[in-house]
């Protein structure tokens, strides 16, 4: 018997699903709900329209029914492996075409838009250096050198949590951050058939998203040290992925405006060149 799922008038946002069990599970579509089994427990329901995209470990196997359904209502897959490094997302078809989408198209037809795009990404990674830099009171001469910002916040993470704990946050919230931006663009119109920024170089949600990540770096190192000063002088616990994610996910509000703001100075740069 298909299971159906009733629809609440006050129904919550679309919400990220994370599954990334100890042991197995399995995906299988029943009805309108995403149905998540798992060995020895009652099978979890989750209505796929309380879904903006999924998040899975590698040992959760999925039907292909379960793809085509959240293809169709725009739920973006990611899959990562073991190492939590991303190795998949599935993306559906975009729902209209938009003025952001075209601006793109547009792009694309001047014989330089490569080194063009190119050039704008590096502003922006200069851009939030530069924010870093005082939010994190690091040395002045790290203002406009994103790289060596990177390695020096991953320095200092290190030195509070230890290597693994800070290549681990790092992947995650880069993988979240990933996911939320492929989520945001599918809305904006850009979707599978949008094949050359989802395949290959560049890759828009990648870049937007490693963006974004690395604006969130603040969150990342606060909340770290804060951990690391409660252990007072003992090694800090290994992190859950649920604990990572819900450090990402925590005031949703602010990794949508910054997530936007970044789209929009996009697109804004688009209108610009034209």
């Amino acid at each position: 018997m298909t299971r159906t799922v009733a629809h609440a008038p006050d129904a919550p946002p679309p919400r990220p699903l994370y599954v990334a069990p100890s042991g197995t599970a399995h995906l299988t579509l029943d009805g309108p709900a995403l149905c998540i089994e798992l060995p020895d427990r009652q099978p979890v329901y989750v209505p796929l329209r309380r879904l903006s995209r999924i998040h899975l470990a590698g040992n959760v196997t999925f039907e292909g029914e379960v793809v085509l359904a959240c293809a169709r209502r725009g739920i973006v897959f990611v899959v990562h492996d073991e190492e939590e490094q991303p190795v998949a997302r599935i993306v559906g078809r975009s729902t209209e075409l938009t003025r952001f989408r075209q601006r793109l198209n547009d792009l694309t037809e001047r014989p330089d838009w490569g080194d063009r795009y190119g050039d704008w990404k590096r502003s922006m990674e200069m851009r939030i250096c530069g924010i870093l830099r005082h939010r994190l009171n690091a040395p002045w001469a790290l203002k406009n050198r994103p790289e060596l910002m990177r390695r020096w916040i991953q320095t200092r993470i290190t030195a509070a949590v230890g290597t693994e704990e800070a290549g681990r946050t790092r992947r995650i919230f880069r993988q979240a951050a990933v996911g939320w931006m492929q989520t945001r663009l599918l809305a904006k119109g850009v979707g599978a058939e949008n094949e050359l920024w989802l395949a290959g170089e560049p890759d828009l949600a990648l870049d937007l998203g490693h963006l974004l990540a690395f604006r969130l770096e603040t969150r990342r190192t606060g909340w770290l040290e804060a951990r690391a000063r409660a252990a007072n002088g003992s090694p800090v616990r290994r992190l859950s992925r649920k604990a990572i994610v819900a450090c990402f996910e925590k005031k949703s509000g602010q990794v949508e405006k910054l997530g936007d703001d970044l789209i929009n100075r996009l697109h804004r740069w688009l209108v610009e060149i034209a």
